[in-house]
């Protein structure tokens, strides 16, 4: 062991980066999981390479844990930066997670062509190995696949959006130790797994699938980081990286940390029958409620005709739709405050329609493409980008933000919007595939490295958007949840998880979703009232119990709460029940869901009657515990849960339906009778009086 090593050990404890040589490895309680982590690949020229074998590189531990490795790349003028920042505490509490770097630096006096740039390149340490991963796809996100990794695995995206045919995410796990593998990045992307040399090779990064980026002399480049944790178990690892996402990754605001409740328009009445006047009478139903902000959806923009296709006209932001709105933005925040909420508005600022008029107008900022932009052979996703032009294959339907034009045209079209509906939410849709991305080359951007930059810049736009406005809530959507990752999430206050919101289903999508982002990272509506023929949302709310509507809600009160409802024609009872449930969300359940960190009781349920039929979750904050139970169909009435906290610890439990205490013997909470219509539970678990004062 050398000093380097004692502080590394001192640093990370038994989840620890150590020191076999001049690289890395990750260990769990002693044995190597993740081993030669720091051995970049970096493919310059059309070679693939790592360190220079004639100058071993540099390895730094600086005072906040970062672990450094520093050197020149072998065969060329290139220099690298690798470098695992601990997300989260250092030392025997660390969290296990860390974020995986690489820049590099072309020294030499040439340009040079950079074609993979992977920060994780490692070898996984000997085991019987499992892997569990998941497709996505509209209405489809997060379907599990699970199986023995054997000689290995290969998965990425190729659709231009992270979560469109893959989530990127992957979890490997043994019987004695489990790693989680998530790249920080919003387009393509790629986690391979194959032989190497007598081991398992691992490796994650952008997707080099038609992309090259060129590096001028004296001119670097980052690739997007790449997140690893690990821990004894895949639930203990996915629990480390939500909540280490959580306290040290996603952003943070005054509005955002109330977490209001929302209304949106969408569902219930689309574009076609959403009027000035239906958001107004909606909002003075909502503020009655306690539902404080009210967004208003696609169909407020473009020309002036209440027929008109919002996917046609996405990028004609500066013209409202005077036949649904005829007074305009402002005045409709104004009706919206003078009932007592506050005002939302929905915004697809990166798409262009193929009919809209900035198409014609600027056509310096619209992302053009080739045959290379797409996919070979058999795609991973079901490309469904809506309103590109059949005549104009080159048109990819979106504006490139690699260009400083297109960056300034976004920019403008979030402040225009929010300003003249003195918004305070702001709901950001993508609902374009841009495959490889824009191949012009008179953007500021290569041939080939068009989406890699349209990222980039929008991650800048994001953060100076949050910068000029703090106090707007910044929601990111994509068709649901199709660009859900963890380099978007450093730069919105919570992701939109799936389009359709069926508890079934919801359920299934946030089990999967919170193995990455902690709760108050994410949003989704309870069941929806659809006016569209999508058959699993359908729903007869006039003939809906008040204990399933109970269930409705519940299922969705575990992260950031909202609800797409027509609300002056929702029942009476069923608005007393939506008010009790809100209030119980703002005064209870909103800490919990602002800090708190999630498990999964039990496995994952799936659409269809398949997968765990009585799933249950548990959000811990401190020494306080909010669990939640739900009987799905096809279940039967659980008679109690097993929570996740120490049960040697005296503890109450209270029934927040009723307010009544119930039995807890150790970690085991019975469940309430309430009725055989009853298939929902939400229980408060706190220390005793007797542990307080201990």
């Amino acid at each position: 062991m050398t000093a380097l090593d004692d502080r590394l050990e001192e640093s990370y404890g038994t989840l620890g980066v150590l020191r076999p040589g001049a690289l890395a490895a990750i260990t769990v309680a002693g044995r190597a999981v993740l081993e030669n982590l720091a051995t970049v690949a970096v493919r310059c020229m059309g070679v693939e390479r790592s360190w220079s074998t004639s100058a071993p590189p540099v390895v730094n531990l600086a005072d906040d844990g970062t672990f450094t490795v520093a050197g020149g790349i072998d065969g060329c003028a290139l220099t690298a930066v690798w470098s695992a920042r601990p997300v989260g505490p250092t030392g025997p509490a660390s969290s296990g997670v860390w974020e995986l770097r690489l820049t590099i630096t072309n020294d030499g006096s040439e340009s040079c062509e950079v074609s993979l740039m992977d920060p994780l390149a490692a070898e996984l340490g000997a085991a019987e190995w499992n892997v569990l991963s998941f497709t996505s796809s509209w209405g489809e996100e997060f379907v599990p696949e699970a199986r023995k990794l054997g000689e290995g695995i290969a998965i990425g995206s190729f659709s231009g959006r992270s979560s469109h045919g893959r989530h990127p995410w992957l979890g490997l796990h043994s019987d004695a130790a489990a790693v989680v593998v998530s790249p920080a990045w919003s387009g393509n992307w790629h986690i391979d797994v194959a032989p190497s040399t007598g081991s398992l090779k691992l490796t994650a990064g952008i997707n080099p699938w038609e992309f090259s980026t060129v590096v001028p002399s004296g001119a670097a480049v980052t690739a997007p980081s790449v997140v690893v944790a690990v821990a004894d178990t895949l639930e203990h690892a996915s629990v480390a990286l939500s909540g280490a996402v959580g306290r040290g990754w996603i952003p943070r605001s005054v509005v955002s940390e109330a977490m209001p409740v929302e209304w949106n328009h969408w569902w219930p009445y689309e574009d076609a029958e959403v009027t000035e006047q239906v958001i107004v009478d909606n909002a003075s139903v909502a503020a009655r409620l306690g539902i404080e902000v009210v967004t208003v959806d696609a169909g407020w923009f473009g020309a002036p005709d209440a027929a008109s296709d919002w996917q046609e006209q996405r990028g004609d932001w500066a013209e409202v739709n005077t036949e649904r709105f005829p007074s305009g933005l402002r005045e409709l925040g104004s009706a919206i405050r003078n009932v007592g909420a506050r005002p939302g508005i929905w915004l697809e600022g990166e798409a262009i329609g193929a009919a809209a008029v900035v198409r014609r107008t600027r056509p310096d900022i619209v992302a053009l493409g080739d045959t290379r932009t797409r996919e070979p052979g058999t795609p991973t996703y079901k490309p469904n980008t809506v309103s590109v032009d059949a005549d104009d294959p080159t048109f990819l339907g979106y504006v490139c933000l690699g260009s400083e034009a297109g960056r300034a045209f976004v920019a403008d079209a979030l402040d225009r919007a929010v300003d003249d509906m003195d918004a305070v939410w702001l709901k950001l849709d993508f609902n374009i595939d841009p495959g490889a991305g824009c191949t012009r080359t008179d953007h500021g951007h290569g041939a080939a490295d068009g989406l890699f930059r349209h990222y980039e810049g929008l991650y800048s736009v994001l953060d100076a958007f949050r910068a000029r406005h703090p106090g707007v809530v910044l929601e990111a959507c994509a068709s649901g949840g199709l660009r859900i990752d963890l380099g978007l999430a450093r730069h919105v206050h919570c992701s939109f998880l799936s389009d359709p919101d069926y508890t079934e289903h919801h359920l299934q999508v946030f089990w999967a979703a919170s193995l990455m982002l902690p709760p108050a990272a994410m949003l989704h509506w309870s069941w929806s009232q659809w006016r569209g023929d999508h058959a699993p949302s359908q729903l007869d709310f006039a003939a809906l119990s008040a204990d399933d509507f109970d269930t409705t809600l519940r299922a969705a009160m575990l992260q950031r709460f909202g609800v797409s409802l027509r609300l002056p024609e929702l029942r009476a009872e069923l608005c007393e029940r939506l008010a009790v449930h809100v209030d119980l969300f703002r005064s209870t359940i909103a800490p919990f869901v602002r800090d708190g960190v999630l498990t999964r009781l039990t496995p994952q349920p799936l659409r269809g009657g398949q997968g765990e039929r009585n799933p249950a979750f548990q959000l811990s904050l401190g020494d306080r515990h909010l669990l939640c139970a739900i009987r799905l169909p096809g279940g039967s009435t659980p008679g109690s849960i097993t929570g996740a906290f120490d049960p040697e610890l005296p503890a109450r439990a209270t029934d927040l339906a009723t307010g009544a205490g119930i039995p807890l013997t150790g970690a085991s909470v019975a469940l309430p009778a309430q009725g055989d219509g009853v298939s929902s539970w939400l229980i408060l678990v706190e220390p005793s009086a007797l542990s307080r004062i201990k």
